[in-house]
């Protein structure tokens, strides 16, 4: 009986995770976007806590805030990697591996001009669930 408390309570308290990472989330967006610079990636670490949730799954936004957040997570690394690769070695410095490397650079760029509206509407789809379980006060 106790582990039916103990898996709501860790559920909820995912929930809030969750919400959290929203929130630093789109102040990271805010900080890059006013920069004109990405200086790291989106936090994702609550995600595999809540995703098999089906008040979760039925949100689409919440789902593709998450699809989004990884695959921006997943270009910034690849990015960062061949920059690193790109600036070892002299020799590695060409018109095509700077192209390249500029290609990249813009294509994280374009990713990041769509990310407040998501954001914001994955978080408004939670907070209205946590609402709705009594998780929040309005």
């Amino acid at each position: 009986m106790f582990s039916i408390f103990k898996k709501k309570f860790n559920a909820e308290r995912s929930l809030f995770d969750l919400l959290n990472e929203m929130e630093k989330n789109l102040e990271n967006f805010y900080v890059m976007d006013q920069r004109q610079f990405i200086t790291q990636g989106y936090l994702t670490d609550a995600w595999d806590k809540v995703k098999d949730l089906g008040l979760i799954k039925r949100h689409e936004t919440i789902v593709k805030y998450a699809a989004v957040m990884e695959d921006f997570n997943n270009s910034l690394k690849a990015y960062k990697e061949f920059e690193t690769w790109y600036t070892q070695d002299i020799n590695r410095k060409t018109p095509e591996t700077a192209r390249k490397l500029h290609d990249m650079k813009n294509a994280l760029d374009a990713k990041l001009k769509g990310m407040e509206a998501l954001i914001i509407y994955a978080g408004q789809d939670l907070e209205r669930e946590m609402l709705q379980l009594g998780l929040l006060k309005s």
